[in-house]
């Protein structure tokens, strides 16, 4: 293929693809309109990880935790809301045609960068521009034919076929951030590095990596809150990078870190533990992301349909969750959540039987010389070896030979980038609208790590994005939720929710509502609004 060949030329520019999550919040929420805050104070935030590859649109590869900072120092244009739906935010509007073929992005008047200079049509059509020239990102934006400046506040974007859902990519999960001109013209290393939005806090200091990223409130913010009071209300915030999910707890426990997240779930069952001396915001069922081990389809021996479902039927996703998480996630059955288009309760997806898996392995390995070995790829923290550890001892019991392979996270997404894996353990699928895992599942995608080319997938995904009736979309997403279960290409694991948690004076983790009656914005991949945190 093609792509193989582009893939292991671009590693270089690997982007960190662990997506997306549940839209609905439990506590710790934004203060009521009725109340007064006052502002002021700094916090600092146990980060789950370094990005270093930095912030720059045309190279950046950003996980959750360079989305989070993001969220401090830029705006999205678009922002999604609790009810899952895609709202205007930096932009006052965007707004299509008939046909949904011609998008109308018009921004908002007088917001400044925070160099001074104006956000203004001629900065945001550059940075759509370097996010489609990004080899990565750029393959969700591939069907984005032309963008053009109408005026100085007016933005026309024309697209290659219909796409109804096109405002989802405006957002991009939080990473597709707007920077200034003056950071998108700079050099690589400078591009990636000095920081400068439109965001509610600024680049305080030189980011120091795998150290702290410090920033300072943005005095010339544009939002407010609805009493009128300026946001955001902190004076700044300090980003620590800290990879053992243990020790974030123990820092907020500990009041090192003031606000931590994390998505791995012994830690979740111990922050649940202390609901009463801490703040909690946690996503609940319905839009959460999926831990899933993904196969690489093109590569022996899961490139053979019977070995994929040998390895889904020999790991008892069970087990993994009740000790891996202690039964506080829910296992999955494929890639969407149960209030995501195209969820089925039981897609058809096999399940464990380590008999019938023993029986395939036996076969594969009479055809294949004896041999049936997999590499067991994941990320050095030490929840995912030990999680990488137990699914090793799963296979050995049917007769697989698995190694681990632990790497930083930079490496690891090198690895998915360049093809070069067998499994990795894995997390993806945003529980926003299906149509942003097209560019995750599309023939030919260099994000479509799996590397299968699947005409069914194809073709539903290609309905699913024209369409906007809700049968013949849900329709669409639930065949290629049976697809997946047939050709075996993941095993989903389990739905990986995100908690947040802050010490008792933290207040206002949710975020004040979005702008000109938007809705509560939503707490999607672990990622949620940093301007409205206060400390009472």
């Amino acid at each position: 293929m093609a792509g193989r060949t582009i893939r292991t030329r671009l590693t270089a520019l690997a982007l960190a693809v662990t997506t997306a999550t549940a839209l609905v919040v439990a506590t710790a929420g934004a203060a009521p309109a009725a109340t007064k805050v006052k502002p002021g104070g700094t916090i600092t935030y146990g980060l789950e990880s370094e990005t270093g590859g930095g912030w720059c649109p045309r190279t950046a590869r950003l996980a959750i935790s360079g989305i989070e900072v993001a969220a401090a120092i830029y705006d999205t244009l678009t922002a999604p809301n609790t009810k899952g739906q895609i709202k205007p935010y930096l932009a006052k509007s965007v707004t299509p045609n008939a046909d949904f073929t011609q998008w109308t992005i018009t921004l908002r008047t007088g917001i400044t960068f925070q160099d001074g200079t104006p956000v203004d049509a001629a900065a945001v059509a550059a940075n759509i521009a370097a996010y489609r020239d990004n080899l990565l990102v750029g393959q969700g934006l591939k069907n984005i034919a032309s963008v053009t400046v109408a005026n100085p506040t007016t933005i026309n974007v024309a697209t290659v076929t219909a796409w109804p859902q096109f405002p989802w990519f405006l957002y991009l999960d939080g990473r597709m951030a707007i920077v200034a001109p003056k950071q998108l013209n700079g050099s690589n290393a400078d591009c990636a590095s000095n920081l400068i939005g439109s965001g509610p806090f600024k680049l305080a200091e030189p980011w120091v990596v795998n150290t702290k990223l410090v920033t300072t409130k943005n005095a010339t913010y544009w939002q407010k809150d609805a009493n009128g009071t300026a946001l955001p209300y902190l004076d700044g915030i300090t980003f620590v990078p800290v990879p053992e999910a243990n020790q974030r707890v123990n820092g907020v426990q500990g009041r090192t870190f003031d606000v931590i997240h994390t998505s791995d779930g012994l830690q979740v069952d111990a922050l649940n533990q202390l609901k009463g001396t801490l703040n909690l915001m946690q996503e609940k069922p319905g839009r959460r992301e999926v831990r899933n081990y993904l196969m690489n389809a093109a590569k022996a021996p899961l490139d053979d349909l019977d070995a994929r479902k040998a390895v889904a039927m020999a790991i008892d996703r069970n087990q993994v969750n009740e000790l891996r998480n202690a039964g506080v996630f829910d296992v999955a059955n494929g890639p969407f959540d149960s209030q995501v288009m195209g969820y089925l309760k039981n897609p058809g997806f096999p399940k464990y039987n380590p008999t019938e898996a023993k029986k395939l392995v036996d076969a594969y390995k009479a055809a294949h010389g004896g041999s049936f070995s997999v590499v067991l790829e994941h990320t050095n923290d030490p929840a995912n070896a030990e999680e990488a550890a137990l699914l090793k001892q799963q296979l050995a019991k049917v007769g697989i030979d698995a190694t681990l392979k632990p790497d930083d996270q930079t490496n690891f997404i090198l690895a998915a980038v360049g093809g070069n894996y067998s499994i990795l353990l894995w997390r993806n699928y945003p529980g926003d609208d299906p149509d942003v895992n097209y560019q995750w599942w599309q023939n030919g995608s260099l994000l479509n790590f799996n590397d299968f080319v699947d005409a069914t997938i194809q073709q539903n995904l290609d309905a699913g994005r024209a369409s906007t009736d809700t049968k013949t979309r849900t329709q669409a997403y639930q065949a290629i939720n049976q697809r997946f279960a047939e050709q075996v290409y993941n095993v989903w694991a389990y739905y990986s929710a995100w908690t947040v948690a802050a010490n008792k004076k933290v207040q206002g983790l949710a975020g004040p509502p979005l702008p000109d009656g938007g809705g509560q914005p939503a707490f999607l991949y672990g990622r949620h609004p940093l301007l409205g945190i206060s400390i009472k």
